[in-house]
């Protein structure tokens, strides 16, 4: 894993926190080689002190011996990690749907293939809806740098005026990170369809609002409820 090193595809996250009771070794797991590659610190949210499941736990944080790593233990969850990255399970999301422009801190929600979680296609989805698209492709840009994607593929919701974006989107992605090969998705597509054809290690969505109430947006929906990968609710 490598730190980012171009400030304009940087994520601002100044730590990646994770629930132990909520996501489990995987989470764990993903979290911290997440937060290794960004270059910021984890905090593991646990149960009580004498939990069994630390042992696991502590197996995986391990792994990551040059990891500043915070542990809590309490009953609630963490609220005053602002500008942290919140990883959370699959479940929870279920129950709880993300909208990470609420408390302006981006969601990954880890689940799909072992393959996926594990980051071994070297590939990030993009996903630009109606709203906060430009946030969207710089967390993906961002994650290509971090831990190592080769490729980005850039899918456009079909509602929106897709040519001059999508081009305009590439340009980007060839300034920031020329190393990263880009694919442009022009056909329409959905989400499900795309990651079940196309198989990548994070798919990126918006998180915000498309308005005030009205939930999340439909690619961020279909990515939820769909996607083989683990989901970045992007708050930007």
């Amino acid at each position: 894993m490598t730190a980012l090193a171009n400030e304009s595809v940087r994520i601002t996250a100044t730590c990646v926190l994770v629930d132990v009771r909520d996501s489990g070794t995987t989470g764990v797991r993903w979290a911290a080689a997440c937060a290794e590659a960004l270059g910021v610190g984890l905090v593991v949210h646990a149960g009580p002190k004498n939990d069994p499941a630390h042992a696991d736990i502590a197996a995986v944080l391990a792994e990551h011996p040059g990891l500043t790593v915070h542990v809590e233990h309490s009953e609630c969850t963490p609220g005053r990690w602002e500008g942290g990255l919140v990883v959370i399970s699959r479940a929870r999301a279920h129950a709880a749907p993300p909208l990470a422009g609420r408390d302006l801190r981006d969601v990954v929600v880890v689940g799909g293939s072992p393959a996926a979680v594990a980051c071994r296609f070297g590939v990030v989805t993009a996903v630009l809806d109606a709203v906060g698209s430009e946030g969207v492709l710089r967390r993906a840009m961002a994650f290509c740098r971090a831990r190592g994607a080769t490729r980005l593929r850039v899918l456009m919701r079909p509602y929106i005026k897709a040519a001059d974006s999508l081009d305009a989107a590439a340009d980007r992605v060839h300034a920031a990170c020329p190393d990263v090969i880009v694919e442009l998705v022009r056909a329409v597509r959905s989400v499900q369809e795309e990651t079940r054809l196309f198989p990548s290690d994070l798919l990126v969505v918006s998180g915000r609002e498309r308005g005030p109430a009205e939930g999340l947006q439909p690619a961020a929906r279909a990515a939820l409820h769909h996607a083989l990968c683990p989901v970045l609710f992007s708050c930007s």
